[in-house]
């Protein structure tokens, strides 16, 4: 009887988070699909790429905006993304002299 009641509230808060966390969820979807968009853009090098990738990210900003709840995990999530990519941007070189 324990481990049955102990189920039910397990369900219930998997049920809850994901209720409650829905919009996040599915504005940080967006900001994913937007950004991976975003990268493959600079680097796309046919008329019909750009505009697919284009594409991709208006649909990424409209699930974003249709979820402005979740908007602070958006926000959260594109910080860690920042701070992340950022170190691994290329170094200037130390090697080289200045005259």
């Amino acid at each position: 009887m324990r481990g049955i009641i102990i189920g039910i509230l397990v369900a219930a808060l998997i049920i809850a988070i994901i209720v409650f966390l829905w919009p996040a969820i599915m504005a940080a979807i967006g900001a994913v699909l937007g950004f991976w968009a975003w990268r493959q853009l600079m680097i796309a090098n046919t008329t019909s790429e750009k505009i697919l990738y284009g594409v991709l990210i208006g649909v990424g900003a409209l699930v974003i905006l249709s979820n402005l709840q979740g908007v602070i995990t958006v926000v959260i999530i594109a910080a860690i993304v920042y701070f992340l990519m950022r170190n691994k941007r290329k170094p200037s070189n130390p090697n080289t002299f200045d005259y």
